[in-house]
């Protein structure tokens, strides 16, 4: 067994080797020119990258064409490393209205040299391209989204999110005779062109829902001066001491991540690396540059800004009862949140808040 544990370490430790000099090599290929992202069109580089890093996938063993389901480019402003799937097409349902909408659902590995390696998932609804769009982007949190926690309000702003996308791109789809007719027609609702997802019905409001799945915790993975080859891993169980932190030492929410021996909201070091994910996407899925950001958060929208996007900003609660009102109120208080002190709001008020407001924004589109 221990022969075995040496060899994988070993092997690990060779393909971290190997990503090091590809990656290097990428470098010295990148144009120079005005283009945020450069995307690696040669065979040969391409084939190196999904072997050699997170997909290792050997294209010598795939039946089909890997370049036809994978992009790989290079983000030029941050040198991050972007692997992506080309996306798939989902019929969806809203949870809270089951409103029909469609989806165009893309699975995304930064390797961001600031950091290390970042994971998000990204849907997209209606048209993003032509008119300002709606933006909420979202850290994990496992707590809310897989036990129900109503300590904070994450998993009320991401539902509050999918809802309003639904309602401004809800859908009508036709009568099938079968299953199979039915996924023919959803898989054909997006176009696949030139590194854009093309929807090919009129949409008044595009959206663009991102969920950074590293980043649980707030980003709590990141350790200065390393890259860190799972952030995903790092941050969830800093996060798990972080949150037993705040009962067992009867401490705010800031309190927990000190206790574990790291700044709050770690995001915000190394010059804000940690908020950059979200407009490095952004630049890699071509979204317009116009967006309505719905978020408290003062950092987000700088680094946004900070990337050539003009940003309006919506406020965004989800919901907050009594059970969450603590944590609410040292968002503000500790972490410098816009507009969120504790006040006690049902989902249905600020889903028809931030409704209203959007609709305002949007008043000559609709």
């Amino acid at each position: 067994m221990k022969d075995k544990i040496e060899n994988g370490i070993n092997n690990y430790l060779s393909r971290i080797k190997r990503i090091r000099q590809i990656y290097i090599e990428v470098l010295d290929k990148v144009p120079n020119d005005n283009s945020p992202v450069w995307n690696i069109k040669d065979r040969n580089m391409f084939n190196k990258i999904i072997l050699n890093f997170i997909t290792g996938l050997d294209q010598n063993k795939a039946t089909g064409d890997l370049m036809n389901l994978y992009d790989i480019a290079i983000h030029k402003k941050t040198k991050s490393l972007i692997i992506a799937n080309k996306g798939a097409t989902l019929f969806s349902l809203s949870e809270k209205n089951e409103t029909p909408h469609l989806v165009r659902h893309i699975g995304l590995c930064i390797y961001n040299p600031m950091i290390g390696m970042e994971y998000a998932n990204v849907g997209i609804v209606g048209n993003i391209y032509d008119n300002k769009i709606v933006l909420r982007t979202e850290s994990a949190c496992t707590p809310s989204f897989l036990f129900g926690s109503q300590r904070c309000n994450c998993y009320y702003q991401w539902k509050n999110i999918r809802e309003l996308s639904a309602t401004f791109n809800e859908i009508t789809p036709p009568k099938f005779d079968n299953g199979d007719a039915f996924e023919h027609w959803v898989q054909e609702q997006f176009k696949y062109s030139e590194g854009k997802h093309i929807y090919s019905k009129i949409s008044k409001i595009g959206f663009v829902l991102m969920h950074i799945d590293s980043q649980n915790g707030m980003g709590s993975g990141y350790t200065k001066d390393e890259f860190v080859f799972d952030l995903s891993e790092r941050a969830s169980m800093r996060h798990r001491g972080e949150y037993s932190a705040e009962q067992t030492y009867k401490t705010t929410m800031y309190g927990g991540f000190t206790t574990i021996g790291i700044e709050g909201d770690p995001r915000k070091e190394n010059d804000g690396a940690g908020y950059n994910i979200t407009p490095i996407i952004m630049d890699f899925i071509q979204a317009n540059k116009n967006v309505v950001m719905l978020t408290n958060n003062p950092l987000k929208i700088k680094a946004m800004e900070k990337f050539g996007y003009n940003i309006t900003r919506v406020k965004s609660i989800g919901a907050v009862n009594m059970a969450g009102s603590t944590e609410a109120t040292q968002r503000g208080s500790e972490f410098n949140h816009l507009d969120i002190n504790g006040d006690l709001t049902t989902f249905k008020e600020d889903y028809e808040r931030v409704k209203n407001e959007i609709e305002n924004i949007f008043k000559e589109d609709l």
